[in-house]
């Protein structure tokens, strides 16, 4: 009888469960279908902007009513933003992407730019009427897109795990993109451009929760607008202000609606977490950017990774270890403008890089050659001038050592015979660890409001604002891995002079890129490298050209190569000077400061 009664609890515990999870899967496919035709709505109202937009260039409009109409209809685009670059990944890019080339190594295609911010540089810099039939054709070809993306959102499915994503990737893509001016680069309209991209958050949240919405999500979303409205001034904008007070708490108050691990499926992603995880340095996984899944870091791993790391016996010298040019001391670089050759004397062609957070981005080497870190250290034992020694020979060496033919077999199991690929996974295990987010910048970012001056907090300001860094160098790696989605890293062209001079000055020889993908437009171009742990990696540049950050600054402040005199067309950097004061380059240095790790 005790069967039966647990039999018919169990029963309505199950209908009850069922009832439940009917009802739940009801309110999502509402609030799905709510959020799609609002968005459709948008769309129409985005394709009109754009149509009004390019009846006035027809009618011959002055560049001031064209500037002000061109403000609507992106603020319309801003609004739809979330949905838009989350589920047309493919496309956005054509829609607001940078006015620079779109470079396809893997077929040497090189696709022109288009959209918003072409639209954009033709209106605000320096427009007149023989520009007219450009923005015209530019414009229709956005109206194209616009009705290609409305079309087809209706075949998208919106999850639950997707709309808390989607909008945790707008707060990342407001902070990171929207207030550092990265898609507004000539009009300055970042920060009321951020205001409309905080009113998507909220039309979304109403169209997809309904009811659920709390009243403390909407007045943080006002208290965000309302301080965007009455600090306005784009060079002035208090950055580390706004992130703190307003989008890191929006992005917690958004955690209610985080899915439960049941509602997800196993999707491998280099972040997968809120923006307030992302500040404080979270919810990555650096095994993302693995070549193979049974590549996945552990404890074991790193522990052997660290002693193979510092072996000289990975050399065919058997003086020379990762150590040599990466010293832990020294946050993983040598100190010397360009890596010495420990094989044959001299120097190799570039500066070591830090090894901190070099895991967490896609491509490795300043010309991105290799795509893992294993594939990395492949290529450094193979180097003639390196360690001039095959994985596969420096596997037969360490297993000649009991030691490590034990721990080898305990790591990668006793049926394996480890080989190369073993030892170059343990590495770069031991590189995938070496991620502290353990610096003054992140203490204050945890809370610890005195561990940065006000100089420093200023410093920041002008870093992710009027000095431009931050349309580079992306918060909070500081590195060129684009947010909000972190699987591509960047790379570019500023033109390094072969020597610190400020006038007249001749680019280095390194043609970057361009060795490895002979494509006009990646002559000059390198990776975008990390500046966490700056202040204790100098020289600086692949070639160490400068000597300490005040030098780096100055080089960017004059407008990088083409400022200083470099004939370089291709520059993807702004020729224009930033005129940054003293105290605001001094502030920027302070500030870089900030970025090194506590060990």
């Amino acid at each position: 009888m005790r069967v039966v009664v647990l039999s018919i609890a169990a029963f309505f515990a199950f209908v009850l469960f069922a009832g439940s999870c009917s009802e739940h899967k009801t309110e999502t496919l509402e609030g799905a279908r709510n959020s799609i035709v609002q968005f459709e709505r948008q769309m129409d109202t985005l394709i009109t902007e754009i149509t009004v937009l390019d009846s006035m260039l027809a009618q011959k409009a002055g560049a001031n009513s064209l500037q002000q109409q061109f403000h609507r209809s992106r603020a319309v685009y801003k609004r739809a933003e979330a949905i838009t670059e989350y589920y047309f990944q493919g496309l956005v890019r054509r829609i607001n992407g940078p006015a620079l080339p779109d470079v396809k190594t893997e077929d040497g295609v090189v696709w022109p730019p288009h959209g918003f911010q072409v639209i954009e540089q033709l209106l605000f810099a320096d427009y007149h009427d023989s520009l007219r039939k450009t923005v015209s054709e530019e414009a229709q070809l956005l109206l194209t897109d616009i009705r290609f993306v409305k079309a087809n959102m209706a075949h998208n499915a919106i999850l639950p795990r997707h709309a808390y994503e989607l909008l945790q990737h707008e707060i990342i893509r407001i902070a990171t993109l929207g207030i550092t001016g990265f898609d507004a680069p000539v009009s300055v309209a970042a920060i009321p451009e951020t205001a409309a991209a905080l009113e998507g958050i909220r039309l979304f949240c109403q169209a997809y929760f309904g009811d659920s919405v709390s009243a403390e999500l909407n007045i943080a979303i006002d208290a965000g607008i309302g301080y965007l409205g009455a600090h306005n001034d784009f060079n002035t904008f208090n950055r580390l202000g706004f992130i703190t007070t307003h989008l890191m708490p929006l992005s917690r108050l958004l955690d209610v609606y985080r899915p439960q691990q049941a509602d997800t499926l196993n999707f491998s992603a280099p972040f997968s977490g809120s923006f307030a995880d992302l500040m404080e340095g979270s919810a990555w996984n650096p095994d993302f950017y693995a070549p193979y899944a049974k590549a996945a870091t552990s404890k074991e791993k790193v522990a052997l990774g660290k002693l193979l790391f510092n072996d000289r016996r990975l050399s065919a010298s058997g003086k020379i270890s990762c150590a040599s040019c990466h010293k832990a001391g020294l946050s993983f670089t040598d100190g010397l403008p360009k890596a010495s050759n420990l094989v044959h004397g001299g120097s190799l062609p570039r500066n070591s890089p830090t090894l901190y957070y070099a895991a967490l981005q896609s491509a490795q080497f300043y010309d991105m050659r290799s795509t893992s870190l294993e594939d990395q250290i492949n290529d450094v034992m193979q180097n003639s001038n390196e360690f001039a020694l095959e994985a596969r020979s420096t596997a037969e060496r360490l297993l000649a050592d009991s030691f490590y033919r034990k721990a080898l077999q305990k790591v990668y199991g006793e049926k394996n015979q480890p080989g190369g690929y073993e030892i170059r996974n343990a590495i770069a295990a031991y590189v995938r660890s070496l991620n502290p987010f353990a610096s003054r910048f992140d203490k204050y970012i945890r809370g610890d409001r005195k561990s940065m001056s006000q100089q420093e907090v200023n410093g920041f300001n002008l870093f992710m604002g009027k000095a431009k860094c931050g349309t580079c160098h992306f918060m909070p790696l500081f590195n060129g891995t684009t947010p909000p989605w972190f699987t591509k890293s960047e790379s570019e062209i500023i033109g390094v002079p072969e020597r610190a001079v400020w006038n007249n000055a001749r680019i280095d020889k390194d043609s970057g890129r361009y060795k490895i993908n002979a494509i006009r437009e990646l002559l000059f171009a390198f990776k975008t490298p990390g500046l966490r742990n700056i202040s204790t990696t100098a020289p600086y540049m692949h070639n160490g050209v400068y000597t300490n950050l005040e030098e780096v600054v100055e080089f960017y402040n004059k407008g990088g190569g083409v400022g200083i005199g470099i004939d370089l067309p291709s520059q993807t950097l702004p020729f224009d000077s930033l005129s940054l004061t003293v105290g605001e380059k001094k502030a920027i240095v302070a500030f870089l400061g900030t970025l090194k790790d506590s060990h």
